[in-house]
């Protein structure tokens, strides 16, 4: 960790010191090199929050996502000799891959039930399904709470996919394992082995939806089966393509996020009690600061394909750029005292489903989730506590949640 009075003088997002704490770096950053270059990776750091929300919202800017938006370490030190080309429209590749206007097109294929009125229609069966788990979850009386969050939020992803619900212990495992593994070598895992047990899950939702006719029942995947795309139907294994990212991030975000605010919330009890005061009127506000102020993810990469001169600086084509998210979000210009939880802060605007054309379309999905667990876990456990010594946290370059995050059950509510 960068003691408070240590100076820093470069920023590099694979370094063991950033990896271990990066919201120094951050500061660093915002405060003197608003953009900055590392020429180790000949890649350009954008920090502050105007800065982020102007240029990922300007789709005028010459940045795309053709090496993907979270490239490795690896990756990032290969140089590239000139302009990248674009990536190949047939095959095509996942829609993250990809940019305006077929972008828009291909998630548009899949994007249905992430609309608010589907999943509005999806929040008693949410809701359900959580009550239906807590008395056993609490039952243990101390348990991980990302991991019991994140077998919610897969069974979800599951359910919009077709999948046999048994499939949801495996694929929260895999995802959380791949997003640790990106850029932290040291923790012994290959994001690929992750990766392809995801990619056999997106694989084995099409072939379910393909056998059964895929007759709009699960439109997530069978909006991309039926479609046409540049005047053809896209292949199985590029309908899977599109499905792997939406089950990364429609697994992964929400437990960490609401199982980091609540641990906030005990830090704050005054807070954790105003939040109780009215759990139907509160949650959704303080999901949004635990989004602000938990969120998982760091940042996301454009290359850049035209030369373009970025506040005094000319970056040319080959060069990554990427958008610090979670600095953007301490960002003292946006958000007065940002690195102070408050629960019911108010807010103009957010990056934490991103902006502009690689916006997370599975926003109304997540608030939805935060919402409904803060509700049935609150109105559950009448006193909690966390075991703050065995937290872990799986610092990669592109995510710092907590995955280990115990959490000791001391009273229930009262039913009554």
């Amino acid at each position: 960790m960068c003691a408070p009075d240590a100076a820093i003088t470069q920023y590099d997002p694979f370094s063991a010191e950033c990896l271990s704490d990066p919201y120094p770096y951050y500061a660093w950053l915002r405060d003197e090199h608003p953009l900055y270059y590392v020429e180790a990776y000949d890649m350009w750091v954008v920090s502050r929050f105007q800065d982020v929300y102007d240029m990922l919202g300007n789709p005028e800017l010459p940045f795309e996502a053709r090496e993907g938006t979270v490239p490795t370490r690896a990756e990032m030190l290969v140089r590239n000799d000139g302009p990248v080309p674009p990536l190949p429209l047939q095959p095509v590749g996942g829609f993250t891959r990809i940019d305006q206007p077929h972008q828009g097109r291909l998630r548009g294929f899949i994007n249905q039930p992430f609309r608010p009125r589907p999943v509005a229609r999806l929040e008693d069966w949410f809701r359900d399904m959580v009550r239906a788990d807590l008395p056993g979850v609490l039952a243990q009386g101390e348990f991980n709470l990302p991991v019991v969050f994140g077998l919610w939020t897969a069974r979800t992803m599951c359910h919009l996919a077709g999948l046999p619900t048994e499939m949801a212990g495996d694929l929260r495992d895999a995802i959380n394992e791949s997003s640790a593994a990106i850029g932290n070598a040291d923790l012994g895992l290959d994001p690929l082995d992750g990766l392809k047990r995801i990619s056999r899950a997106a694989h084995l939702a099409v072939a379910r939806r393909r056998e059964a006719g895929a007759d709009g029942e699960h439109p997530f995947v069978d909006g991309a089966i039926n479609a046409v795309f540049e005047g053809r139907s896209l292949s199985d294994h590029e309908v899977a393509a599109q499905l792997v990212v939406p089950l990364i991030g429609g697994v992964e975000t929400v437990p960490k996020v609401t199982s980091h605010g609540l641990w906030e919330l005990t830090k704050n009890p005054d807070q954790l009690a105003a939040v109780r005061a009215d759990l139907a009127a509160t949650t959704s506000v303080a999901f949004d600061e635990m989004s602000r102020y938990c969120g998982p993810a760091q940042w996301f990469s454009r290359t850049v394909t035209a030369p373009v001169e970025i506040q005094g600086h000319r970056l040319t084509p080959g060069q990554r750029i990427i958008f610090l998210i979670q600095s953007a979000q301490r960002d003292p210009r946006e958000f007065p005292d940002p690195d102070t939880f408050r629960w019911d802060r108010p807010m103009k605007r957010t990056l934490a489903f991103g902006h502009g054309g690689h916006f997370c379309m599975g926003m109304h999905l997540a608030k939805m989730e935060g919402r409904v667990i803060l509700q049935e876990f609150l109105s559950a456990v009448e006193e909690f506590d966390f075991d703050d010594d065995a937290a872990v946290r799986s610092a990669s370059s592109f995510q710092t949640g907590w995955d280990t995050l115990p959490v000791r059950i001391h009273r229930l509510a009262d039913p009554s």
